[in-house]
């Protein structure tokens, strides 16, 4: 497979893209701040083989995520945008394979160009590019997986079946055994349909099987050999197994839970996408079949599992937006009725009548830019409709989108993201010298700003007035958290011994806490946008006055 030159081009415009307002963007809890702190720890510890957090080895993930954000860290030092880093570069190296791939396989860069612009412009793709989270660097090896199988299954490719096989392997070591099994699966019900005994051979080429086994198996080898029964029990026990059997959100537990996701994560491109699984059916075209399986099968495959979590199916946006692809191509071919396009437009008005509608529930913002944007980008959209320059209206669908989402991002989700992280309580706790608890929560990114040690206080639920309404999970999962906890009645004895404490009281906690057995001996407090920080037994001045 030639690499083209646009490639290159393309991976360079598209990492500037998902880089926008990174340096600003704070590192939120709870799930950016684990893998953040976890990759600091790592550096600062010198251990790369095995993940710590909060100086205690966790087996949450695989090494493949802390290794890549560690390495930003040891290159470029500690900072936000740098966290980032390691998902806006995945992310520019999907698109760009995306379009090299379809480029390929279609001999025509117009396919090639339409589909990584659906991908890169997907509303769900632009904003895990922006995340620190291990999704991006799955859906990366995932594609380069699905891609090389794809061609050593038709074309009967030893040496593609084995760079398949050796980037499930680095998936592996990003998610774990899914990213094997997964692909696995989808492929198996690929050559099932079309009965070839040459397919399944080739699945299943003992080289690749070889080549996988070299680049997975040292690490789970050296893991075990450190910490034996202790990680099997907790990477493969409570962060596999148990997720797939035990619910971590029971009130998420809805048949159409990936349905919704798909319906939002595709945007502007939803409509493309269903039209052209329509619209591929009579044809059922081996590509069309090969991206309707992974799409498909992605989305059925997490449905059967117990917990449900928005980003299990991210990675079927790419199949997706091949089959948006062929939906766009199909919509605007010449011939087409002139409202056939709306199934483009239609989807494209309301993503941006949305953020427009969003920016006046989020005032903190200075949105003159958006109106203009997204004024502008309507009138095009409208007027190549209306002239019939249809490819044009592609173009102005992926740029409108780019420029709309850049300010969303820097004038309406910074602050909002900022309630997700502790930075709004950063200047109090730097201050003080000593142990900082939560109540009923935890802050991460606490820990990994300040190098505080943070203790949960974990809220007594029987006293709480809607304690019947709360879903109760298993309590399996209460050993997924390694912070120090303490119950309310330990909190309260230690305010008895007269020690000078500092408690924060997340904002969406505050009910809860005035019902809580701490809140007698409470009084004087700050409060943030984020939440409330009590200091108990107060012998020096952190709060302002």
């Amino acid at each position: 497979m030639k690499i083209s030159r646009l490639t290159f081009v393309l991976f360079v415009f598209w990492l500037a893209f998902f880089m926008v307002a990174n340096n600003v963007l704070p590192v939120t809890d709870p799930v950016e701040s684990n893998y953040a702190l976890t990759a600091k720890e790592m550096v600062l510890s010198g251990d790369w083989l095995s993940p710590q957090i909060y100086g205690t080895y966790w087996y949450d993930k695989p090494i493949m995520i802390y290794w890549l954000i560690a390495l930003a860290f040891k290159v470029f030092g500690f900072a936000d945008w740098v966290v980032r880093l390691p998902s806006a570069i995945f992310g520019a190296l999907s698109v760009a394979t995306m379009f090299q791939a379809m480029r390929s396989l279609s001999g025509r860069w117009l396919v090639g160009l339409v589909g990584s612009s659906i991908l890169g412009t997907s509303l769900m793709f632009w904003a895990v590019a922006h995340g620190v989270i291990t999704d991006m660097v799955l859906l990366y090896t995932s594609l380069m997986v699905m891609v090389f199988a794809y061609d050593g299954l038709n074309n009967n490719s030893s040496k593609s079946m084995i760079v398949a096989y050796v980037f499930s392997a680095l998936g592996v070591l990003t998610k774990g055994p899914v990213a094997l099994v997964l692909p696995g699966l989808i492929l198996l019900v690929y050559v099932a349909l079309y009965r070839s005994k040459q397919m399944l051979l080739r699945l299943f080429d003992w080289k690749g099987i070889l080549a996988f086994l070299i680049v997975a198996l040292p690490w789970y080898l050296y893991m075990y050999s450190t910490h034996g029964q202790d990680f099997v029990n907790g990477f493969l026990g409570l962060h596999n197994v148990t997720r797939a059997t035990q619910s971590e959100h029971p009130e998420d537990n809805v048949w159409w839970y990936y349905i919704a996701i798909f319906l939002g994560a595709s945007l502007p491109w939803t409509g493309a996408v269903i039209y052209g699984i329509i619209a591929g059916f009579k044809l059922r075209h081996k590509g069309y079949v090969y991206s309707l399986c992974w799409g498909i099968g992605t989305v059925l495959f997490y449905s059967l599992m117990a917990t449900k979590y928005p980003l299990y199916t991210f990675i079927s946006l790419v199949p997706f937006s091949a089959l948006g692809t062929l939906g766009v191509l199909k919509a605007l071919r010449p011939g087409r009725s002139r409202y056939v396009p709306w199934i483009i437009i239609g989807p494209t008005l309301l993503l941006w009548v949305a953020y427009v509608v969003a920016s006046f529930f989020a005032p903190w913002g200075y949105y003159g830019l958006l109106y203009v944007f997204a004024g502008v980008s309507v009138l095009g959209l409208l007027w190549f409709w209306w002239s019939k320059q249809r490819y044009r209206l592609i173009s102005v669908v992926v740029i409108g989108t780019m420029l709309i989402s850049s300010v969303v991002v820097v004038e309406g989700l910074v602050p909002l993201i900022k309630q997700r992280s502790s930075v709004n309580i950063l200047p109090v706790v730097e201050k003080y010298n000593g142990n900082v608890y939560y109540y009923n929560g935890y802050s991460t990114s606490v820990v990994y700003y300040t190098g505080h040690k943070v203790i949960r206080i974990k809220g007594d639920s029987s006293r709480w007035d809607d304690k019947d309404k709360l879903k109760q999970r298993s309590a399996e999962w209460d050993k997924k958290y390694l912070m120090e906890q303490v119950s309310e009645e330990d909190f309260v004895k230690c305010v008895a011994e007269g020690k000078q404490l500092m408690l924060v009281v997340p904002k969406g906690e505050r009910k809860h806490f005035r019902q809580s057995a701490i809140a007698p001996y409470v009084g004087e407090y700050s409060e943030t946008d984020t939440a409330e920080i009590y200091i108990l037994n107060k012998r020096q001045s952190y709060i302002a006055e």
